[in-house]
């Protein structure tokens, strides 16, 4: 009688156990980290922007763009005088957090709550802010135009009282909501201003130092 060996038994055993011990906890430990290895790989996509368009002289237009790709960090500023005249600041792309951070905080003070404001007379600037999101697989962008932001964020925070032993007013809703609507529009706006590390906002000072010189 021809031998077994017993090399060839002991593989056999091998690959029997290890289809075994996958089924039993391969699939189990798959089902705890394969939400985990999804989430990981959702696209991670920031894009925060502001344009300012100006109503007189010097500046006619600046502009601040900012993303983060996959952690991937760039931002620029853009300055533009009534001569035409036009400056570019741009920092170059990296892995740092700068963008994050500072789309995190424009979350914070409210970039969601914006709302579209009706141009005040007289208003020396327009402002658009335009925000988008891509995480976890779910999508969100917003863009939203107003002027004076002081005014909007001063109105915002006041306080109105109404009698209603006279009853209820008719523009009650409409008051309540235009009460509640809206997050800190100046706060926006400074938000962006002051964004990025100190090289960043000294070369956008000398821009617009820059820009004022050439004008006349």
């Amino acid at each position: 009688m021809r031998r077994f060996p017993i090399e060839i038994l002991i593989i056999v055993l091998c690959i029997v156990m290890l289809a075994l011990g996958w089924r039993i906890y391969g699939t189990g430990e798959m089902g705890r980290f394969g939400p985990a290895i999804h989430a990981q790989k959702a696209p991670s996509r920031l894009y925060a922007r502001m344009l300012i368009r100006y109503a007189k002289p010097p500046i006619y237009e600046e502009e601040y763009r900012t993303s983060d790709v996959e952690g991937i960090s760039t931002y620029e500023y853009r300055i533009r005088g009534t001569n035409g005249h036009e400056i570019t600041v741009t920092a170059p792309p990296a892995r740092v957090y700068d963008v994050s951070f500072f789309f995190g905080r424009l979350v914070q003070d409210g970039i969601w709550d914006l709302v579209d404001r009706a141009p005040l007379p007289d208003a020396v600037a327009h402002y658009t802010v335009y925000v988008e999101q891509f995480a976890d697989y779910e999508h969100g962008s917003r863009t939203v135009t107003f002027t004076d932001p002081q005014y909007w964020a001063k109105k915002a925070g006041q306080e109105f009282e109404i009698d209603l032993s006279k009853g209820v007013p008719s523009d009650f809703v409409r008051m309540e909501s235009e009460q509640k609507a809206g997050g800190d529009y100046a706060q926006i706006v400074a938000d962006f201003r002051s964004f990025g590390p100190g090289e960043f906002r000294h070369n956008v000072a000398a821009a617009q130092a820059r820009i004022r010189s050439l004008h006349g």
